[in-house]
């Protein structure tokens, strides 16, 4: 009994992390109710993964908020940048559905190029110090160089969210308790070797 509750157990261990993303999930949802505030829940929640991912960090609500807090009005600048960018490309899709149906997918495709770019932003927004445009700029560079992870955290995050919607039953409580947690732990998880490259070159 006492190797089953031990912490160094991969089950205990698996259900820390589990614990913790539930944790962040809700923290970031309620950053993103007010929606001006969305982008310094992400960059929160990006900084607690991040650290999650290389087994640094202990607790959740304290390092949330200070990290809420310290990133508030450059990821807030990052966040309306890119809901800016969402929404016109939200009222193209529509639009292109109506005069020029083909346009739809060149569309989807950017779409998805901009949710791949928000990880990489809100990612490095929460690790480094640097400017609006240095960070997007970072942030296209980084998703070019390292495609195939760029690949693997887009390929995850809609096969998630739409295997949720599927099958949404069981799938939208998941969305609510992991829905955003989880992919950024997963990107997190695939973006360490490359924060380790950046932070300590050879």
């Amino acid at each position: 009994m006492k190797k089953i509750f031990d912490m160094d157990n991969p089950f205990m261990q698996a259900l820390s992390v589990a614990a913790d993303l539930l944790a962040m999930n809700i923290l970031a949802l309620l950053c993103c109710l007010p929606v001006i505030t969305a982008g310094a829940g992400l960059t929160a929640m990006n900084d607690l993964t991040i650290h999650l991912a290389r087994q640094e960090e202990a607790y959740v609500i304290k390092p949330f908020i200070r990290s809420f807090r310290d990133n508030w009005k450059q990821s807030t600048l990052l966040w309306l940048i890119f809901l800016a960018a969402a929404a016109i490309l939200y009222f193209d899709y529509h639009a292109a559905a109506v005069y020029a149906p083909l346009l739809r997918y060149p569309i989807a495709a950017i779409g998805i190029l901009l949710l791949a770019l928000a990880f990489y932003v809100f990612a490095l927004q929460a690790r480094y110090e640097n400017t609006i445009g240095g960070t997007l700029k970072n942030a296209v560079s980084l998703a070019i160089a390292y495609f195939p992870r760029t690949l693997g955290i887009v390929v995850f995050t809609l096969a998630f969210w739409l295997l949720a919607i599927r099958f949404y039953r069981f799938g939208i409580p998941v969305l609510m308790l992991f829905g955003l947690s989880l992919p950024c732990y997963v990107s997190a998880l695939l973006l360490r070797g490359v924060f380790e490259t950046l932070e300590n070159p050879t």
